[in-house]
């Protein structure tokens, strides 16, 4: 960023970040989806393509040191994902011609008209030999990267897993050799990442996946770099299924720059693909509802977001329909639906539910009877439904409430939640 403010200013760069933001959303569709707009990686490898634009523009000719980096991670993030060097070609020309219209749009706006054919050819002339260095630099650094992640012993194990992971025939014997592990256990699996990757990054996930794995019950443990920042992991036992993170007698502590994903226990070689199946799509769903101090999106406690959640759209029309003014994106209206669906989980005990928020029970009271006014109706009718709608709302929050930009919400659920099935 320092290189384009002092090559085209401040102002320039600031606008180029600003709209690199909006492109991630508008990116968001498919075929782009496994591309996270939560991603470090993936954030900076927009705005990169911004300023590479700006800086283009302003005469220079190769690739600058901080798009080189920005590239490379990127590229080693998504190789583990089996992302193909086409798909990612593609999203770069996409950012890359999303921005160029915006260019285009501004230029409408703030150039005199008789001005602006000969800017346009201008801008799309040198735009277009830009592209082309930057493709040829993806494609450059993608080769480098795949071979150096598909080299070593830690590639064979990884191709090993990912052929049991397929349901393809691998022999307990083979796996006990290569894995070190026994495929016979009773398992569960994690997916461990970090929000951006760091020199001494993969020990620190491997030292949070093998203490989780203890605390769940484990004996044996199967720990598999998945890139760059993100790991996967099992955890067995011979004797009785492992422990699920989330009914953990002890505190469940990730440091706050990582974050765990946690499967169901499984047994046997089925056990182990379901259980990381489970992860995994935790890990997806967990990125856009995961939100407070917890850094573990365990499956259990987000499967009926799963399950529920799947038609996106229907989800959200079910939890304005069945909350109607409590499904107001704002503080007030969170803090009724909180206390309703305390005092829901707690059986309607209003002294439990007082001691549970912290607050009076005449506070509980007060709010109950507020938000039954708001309802229309008693919390005792259809409370199956509206226990739903609010445990939905609580974890889905902007994308299924009712707010200034609904639409963009549920766009960003659908993206997500579609996910999920692949």
């Amino acid at each position: 960023m320092e290189e384009s403010v002092r090559r085209v200013g401040s102002g320039a760069t600031g606008w180029a970040i600003e709209n690199s933001r909006l492109l991630l959303a508008e990116l968001a569709e498919e075929p782009f989806s496994r591309f996270d707009r939560k991603s470090c990686s993936d954030t900076r490898l927009v705005e990169s393509i911004a300023l590479w634009i700006m800086m283009r523009l302003s005469g220079v000719r190769s690739i600058t040191g901080l798009l080189s980096t920005e590239l490379t991670n990127a590229i080693r993030e998504h190789i583990a994902d089996s992302t193909t060097v086409d798909l990612l070609l593609r999203y770069v020309r996409a950012t890359h011609a999303s921005f160029t219209r915006e260019l285009f749009e501004f230029c409408e706006e703030h150039v005199p008209a008789e001005e602006q054919p000969a800017m346009m050819r201008a801008i799309s002339a040198d735009l277009f030999e830009g592209m082309e260095t930057l493709s040829a630099a993806v494609t450059e650094k993608f080769a480098t990267e795949r071979d150096r992640w598909f080299a070593g012993p830690a590639a064979e194990r990884f191709e090993l897993v990912t052929s049991i992971l397929e349901g393809k025939p691998v022999g307990n014997r083979r796996a006990m050799r290569q894995l070190r592990y026994e495929l016979t256990l009773h398992h569960i699996a994690l997916v461990v990442w970090q929000d951006e990757v760091t020199p001494d990054g993969s020990h620190e996930l491997a030292t949070t996946a093998q203490r989780l794995l203890e605390q769940a019950g484990c004996s044996s443990t199967l720990l598999l770099p998945a890139g760059p920042g993100r790991l996967w992991a099992w955890g067995g036992r011979a004797s009785g299924r492992p422990h699920a993170l989330r009914h953990s007698d002890q505190t469940v502590e990730v440091p706050a720059h990582i974050h765990v994903a946690s499967g169901l226990p499984g047994d046997g070689v089925a056990g182990f693909r379901r259980s990381h199946e489970q992860a995994v799509t935790a890990e997806r769903v967990g990125r856009i509802t995961e939100h407070g101090p917890s850094r573990l999106c365990d499956y259990g406690a987000l499967e009926l977001v799963i399950l529920l959640g799947n038609d996106a759209e229907a989800t959200a029309d079910f939890v304005r329909r069945e909350l109607g003014p409590l499904a107001e994106d704002s503080k007030t209206m969170a803090a009724l639906r909180e206390t309703v669906r305390c005092l829901l989980d707690n059986e309607r005990a209003v002294a439990v539910t007082a001691k549970h928020l912290h607050i009076a029970k005449n506070t509980v009271v007060y709010r109950v009877k507020k938000a039954e006014q708001m309802l229309g109706r008693s919390l005792r009718e259809d409370h199956l439904r509206l226990h739903l709608a609010l445990y939905l709302a609580e974890r889905l929050g902007s994308a299924v409430l009712a707010g200034p930009e609904p639409a963009a919400g549920t766009a960003g659920l659908e993206n997500s939640i579609r996910a999920v099935s692949r």
